[in-house]
């Protein structure tokens, strides 16, 4: 189906100009708004009128519509004209609305109906949603706080999990795919979407699972979230959704992602070989409990097995991280899963580089990776196929120091008036909210605790001993009245009735 970027009349055959004013015919996709606008705009198929365009990516154009029967607003995705053609292109766009559809969570975006335009292109449902997605908001803010972070991640890890438990795997865990919308009073309300290249166990047939979604020139992911055992094409299961939430974590705190580089197989290598990097390495002034760091590093391990079994175990760990405790696992073994993770990278960084010399690939070769993606997945697949053959021998294990002791923990409840605040410790990183809430300290040593709530705030300092509760008064700043409106200095007041004094109950 072609149109006429003139007239707006649709041509099914194969005619290359409109025989009535001469334009040449374009696809929908290909329609230029300046001349006259959105075909789709303003039109109405089955049940919906078409308002505006309002987005686009790299497979569909998304509109805003009203469903006419029942005057609701809701978001059309309507597949790019160029695509229609292509089955596989068609059957990852079918798969996207399935996938949300058969989820139904809170948390991710509720489509609720599909079907094919006047054009021949497929389209889908979806609740219209307003905000912004997570990518804008660090774009904007850089960084986020820890607990801004940990309260959007906590219901990302509700959704997947919901999804995992459905046998769907998202693929594309990434902040463009977060999106940040308002609910009632709750302005960062989460809904997850695109799952466009969703695996999902439960639905595919006999034969390779997802191996439509996979061939040569499709997009499968993106390389800054993506696992290792993704980037080197083995077998996928629900951890790779918790390594791109550990991504994701690294990056609102320090305001990067962890693996850069300068092509998509570059940024690969990385994941595959390079241990993540500390996160004030990244960014000195960044505001991270340990806690939360050790989070943030048991998600990235390179072996699934070493992460989180599951998006509960991850979000029980982000919970506690605030208040300044993990999981008993995760704390003791914080410092050997970052010195298992170095040393585990430096094996596989050497194993990668003997793999591609003993393939007749040079330093300089090396550089080269950048090259034609056939070559690049070819040189990547040679490394690691051979690390399972190159074994580093096991370190004799040496006499170990006696860790020093560790100050007691205690707890501190935290209450304001008014109640909902958000606290923290001063020069901590900890953080916990809304009060009534608890944070987990060492004992004996002063602190600092602030609450804030709205334009209200206050301090308190304590030296807790042991478990102990702090009440804060949270008071608002005093408005300081412009100069323009100040009074200026007036007659003396006049007996008589105007110098009465009224009570301000009467006023």
């Amino acid at each position: 189906m072609k149109i006429c970027p003139e007239c707006k009349t649709e041509y099914p055959g194969g005619e290359v100009f409109c025989p009535g004013d001469g334009a040449r015919l374009l696809a929908l996709a290909e329609v230029p708004l300046e001349k006259g606008g959105d075909p789709l705009v303003g039109r109405s198929f089955d049940r919906y009128e078409v308002v505006r365009r309002i987005g686009e990516g790299g497979m569909g154009l998304v509109y805003e519509a009203v469903h006419t029967g029942i005057g609701k607003r809701v978001a059309l995705k309507v597949l790019r004209d160029d695509y229609t053609q292509r089955p596989e292109v068609v059957e990852r766009f079918q798969r996207e609305a399935k996938s949300a559809s058969l989820i139904g969570h809170e948390h991710i975006v509720d489509v609720t109906d599909f079907g094919v335009t006047p054009t021949g292109a497929s389209y889908f449902v979806m609740e219209y949603l307003e905000g912004e997605d997570l990518a804008t908001r660090l774009e904007r803010e850089r960084t986020l706080r820890p607990a801004e972070v940990v309260k959007i991640l906590l219901q990302c890890c509700a959704a997947l999990g919901a999804a995992h438990d459905k046998g769907i795997v998202h693929r594309d865990v990434k902040p463009e795919n977060i999106f940040l919308t308002r609910r009632g009073e709750d302005g960062d309300f989460v809904k997850i979407v695109d799952f466009g290249i969703a695996k999902m166990s439960a639905l595919d047939g006999a034969g390779e699972p997802g191996r439509k979604l996979t061939k040569t020139g499709m997009i499968f992911g993106t390389p800054e979230y993506m696992s290792p055992e993704q980037a080197a094409g083995k077998p996928l299961d629900h951890r790779v959704d918790v390594y791109a939430l550990g991504v994701i974590l690294f990056e609102c705190l320090t305001g990067r992602v962890p693996f850069v580089g300068d092509s998509f197989m570059g940024i690969l290598t990385k994941h595959l070989t390079e241990e993540v990097p500390r996160l004030a390495d990244v960014n000195p002034d960044v505001d991270c409990p340990p806690p939360l760091e050790a989070v943030m590093l048991r998600a990235m391990m390179k072996d699934p097995a070493a992460r989180y079994a599951s998006m509960a175990e991850m979000a029980e760990d982000l919970r506690a991280a605030l208040g300044g405790r993990v999981a008993p696992e995760t704390r003791e073994t914080f410092e050997r899963l970052r010195e298992s993770a170095s040393a585990k990278s430096r094996r596989v960084a050497w194993a990668a580089l003997f793999a591609l010399a003993a393939a007749g690939v040079t330093g300089a070769g090396l550089a080269t990776l950048d090259a034609e993606d056939g070559r690049e997945a070819a040189l990547v697949e040679q490394a690691t196929s051979s690390l399972a053959a190159v074994e580093a021998p096991p370190a004799e294990p040496g006499p170990s120091p006696e860790a020093p002791a560790l100050p007691p923990r205690v707890w501190v409840r935290v209450e304001t008036v008014p109640a909902g605040a958000e606290a923290s410790v001063e020069g901590a990183g900890l953080a916990c909210g809304p009060t009534p809430c608890e944070i987990e300290v060492d004992a004996g040593e002063a602190i600092t605790i602030a609450a804030v709530r709205g334009r209200a705030s206050g301090k308190a300092v304590v030296t807790p001993e042991g478990r102990s509760t702090v009440q804060i008064l949270l008071t608002e700043p005093k408005r300081v009245r412009p100069a323009s409106e100040k009074a200026s200095p007036a007659a003396p007041p006049k007996s008589g009735r105007d110098d009465l004094k009224i009570p301000d109950i009467f006023r």
